[in-house]
């Protein structure tokens, strides 16, 4: 999707304290043998914060940096991959209430990992044919402490992690600009993350835990290798980077940095590196590697880190990655100017 007149006026995370990866490999509540092989080297966990509570401190700080009142936001969308609190409620409205407090609705979006890149086409669509819209609140939070999933070992390739992010969208200025965005959906490898559990009744009726490991071993067993996934995903995930980048009217080699989800080194290297022949050092990893996968927040939390520590400039570009199983989604943006908050 080709965008105009979307720009980012307002960027806030909350990132919880980071646990030491080899200390919970000593400890071993982590797989020595995952440690080694990953690379990963510590987890931001969030303890009793709930994710709806990170969101609208996330949201708060996005406001304050932009000097932005919030009832010029019309529309809330969050995005959740996890429990987000009580059974039959909804984060949505809570955010809504104690962030904006007007009749602006708020929508909650279930995408996994690629929540905010479907946000951004939403928020895109809502810009440019509302006529009153002005402002849109994005937020993701996750709080992966649950008895239901062994945040370091039930993911192969991730340790889970807690966090959350909020992003500010505007139809006439900020400090960066979204040029494209899209998603692709794989539904051959839906079932990867599926394996041959029932669709009802859920897990914590039957018992049982989440074991990512488990599903992988059930799709290759019994529905296609995992090398053949592989290739599909990685045709998919090439396809739309090309058409995403050509709609910005960009090249690859435009692109300043990558920024991608916080997984293994090897998945990283496999997936993105060597398809698109770049250096891990245009990559967000290394950063990523130290706070853990956090859902939704991955590439917002990168974002983040890049203003903040001084690595972006006006008139660099960013290509955002992010990949679910069955559903791959990417996003071009421009640096318009480095923010007041982030020279700090």
């Amino acid at each position: 999707m080709k965008v105009t007149n979307v720009y980012l006026c307002g960027l806030g995370v909350f990132q919880p304290p980071v646990t030491d990866a080899g200390q919970a490999a000593r400890r071993g509540e982590y797989s020595p043998a995952a440690y080694l092989e990953n690379r990963l080297t510590g987890v931001c966990i969030a303890g009793d914060v709930s994710p709806p509570e990170m969101a609208v401190r996330a949201a708060r700080q996005a406001l304050s940096r932009a000097a932005l009142d919030p009832a010029r936001i019309d529309l809330v969308l969050h995005a959740s991959i996890h429990f987000q609190g009580p059974e039959m409620w909804l984060p949505g409205p809570y955010i809504q209430r104690e962030i904006v407090g007007t009749p602006a609705p708020a929508f909650e979006i279930r995408l996994g990992c690629n929540g905010v890149f479907a946000a951004l086409e939403i928020a895109a669509g809502h810009l440019a044919v509302a006529a009153a819209a002005r402002t849109v609140l994005v937020t993701t939070a996750e709080n992966l402490g649950s008895p239901l999933i062994d945040r370091w070992n039930s993911a192969p390739g991730f340790i889970l992690g807690d966090a959350g992010s909020a992003l500010l969208l505007d139809r006439d200025e900020g400090f960066a600009r979204l040029r494209a965005v899209g998603s692709v959906a794989v539904p051959e490898v839906e079932s990867l993350y599926r394996g041959g559990e029932p669709l009802y009744p859920p897990l914590v009726r039957q018992g049982r835990t989440i074991d990512m490991r488990e599903r992988a071993e059930y799709f290759r067993d019994n529905v296609m290798s995992l090398t053949d996934a592989a290739e599909l995903r990685t045709r998919a995930r090439l396809d739309l980077i090309e058409r995403t980048l050509d709609e910005a009217d960009r090249k690859l080699v435009d692109m300043t940095r990558l920024i991608c989800g916080n997984s293994a080194a090897y998945m990283v290297q496999q997936d993105l590196l060597e398809p698109l022949g770049i250096a891990m050092e245009r990559t967000t990893w290394q950063f990523g590697r130290g706070i853990g996968h956090t859902g939704a927040s991955d590439q917002l939390l990168s974002l983040n880190h890049l203003l903040v520590t001084g690595q972006l400039a006006a008139g660099d570009h960013l290509l955002l990655f992010g990949g679910a199983p069955a559903t791959m989604s990417c996003a071009v943006l421009e640096i318009l100017d480095v923010p007041a908050w982030a020279r700090v």
